[in-house]
């Protein structure tokens, strides 16, 4: 896990309806928001928006190469600063904040083609030693 000394960029071309579709049916959130382009305009959004924690679950893309049997995510923390719209892109990059041999501390930031931080956050990840 920790030989590794930068992160990849993830980058999302296009989120999809698929993308929503899957996202849905694997979490079980059918709220309209996602789904229904009259109430995400009634609820102040010009057009449906994806789920945030599908957002959150892309972001844990930088650090899947580090998850083994022995290292794993102790804390993760995000904020949402502007919606991620059907259409959009998203690319997210992180950045090591501090290392040793026993935990990695990232930071993060994902983006979409207007250049609007999406979500931002901060992830611990540890590693145990076998005895």
């Amino acid at each position: 896990m920790m030989d590794l000394s930068r992160l990849p960029t993830i980058y999302i071309p296009e989120i999809k309806d698929e993308h929503i579709a899957t996202y849905g049916d694997v979490s079980n959130d059918f709220n309209p928001l996602h789904f229904d382009q009259k109430a995400a305009k009634q609820a102040g959004f010009s057009d449906r928006i994806a789920h945030g924690m599908m957002t959150m679950g892309i972001s844990t893309k930088l650090i899947s190469p580090w998850l083994s049997s022995n290292c794993f995510i102790k804390e993760y923390e995000s904020s949402f600063h502007h919606p991620l719209f059907i259409g959009d892109s998203l690319q997210i990059n992180g950045e090591i904040v501090e290392l040793s041999c026993s935990f990695a501390r990232i930071s993060f930031k994902g983006i979409n083609q207007r250049r609007q931080i999406v979500i931002s956050g901060k992830i611990l990840v540890l590693r145990t030693f076998k005895r």
